[in-house]
């Protein structure tokens, strides 16, 4: 990967609606070039999809919150079975510490978050954060080049 993919990347994460010829031209590249390197970086996995950036509030979702669980011992099969059938986790990350789950979840309000935390505290002690804002939102660091 040079740097004209790492630019054609970053481009389309900004906006994927982007056609080849703005591509080409952002890169100095024609659009039948622009569109190879797009393929194979699709082939290659490196790019997985293309998705629409939706405004959780302006649905009717205004909550978001990030929640820590720290699941009981020999519980975590089951955990993982519950997490992917709740609807309002659009997020799951295992991650180290005692804590081994950081869950991200939008709600329409708070009762519908206190009830989702009902079910989670059967498997797991957890700790929740609300989102106030996110002041950064990327796929990729900046700083590759």
């Amino acid at each position: 990967m040079d740097k004209i993919d790492l630019k054609l990347i970053k481009a389309l994460e900004e906006n994927a609606r982007m056609t080849y010829a703005q591509l080409g031209k952002l890169v100095h590249l024609s659009a039948p070039a622009v569109t190879e390197r797009v393929r194979k970086l699709e082939e290659q996995g490196v790019i997985a999809g293309y998705h629409a950036t939706v405004n959780l509030e302006k649905v009717g979702v205004p909550i978001t919150a990030l929640v820590e669980c720290e699941v009981y011992r020999t519980k975590e099969r089951e955990f993982k079975a519950l997490v992917l059938s709740l609807e309002e986790v659009i997020d799951c990350y295992n991650v180290t510490g005692p804590s081994a789950f950081m869950l991200r979840v939008a709600v329409t309000s708070m009762s519908k978050l206190d009830e989702l935390l009902e079910r989670l505290i059967d498997l797991s002690d957890t700790r929740t954060m609300m989102v106030l804002a996110q002041p950064v939102k990327r796929g990729m660091p900046l700083n590759i080049n």
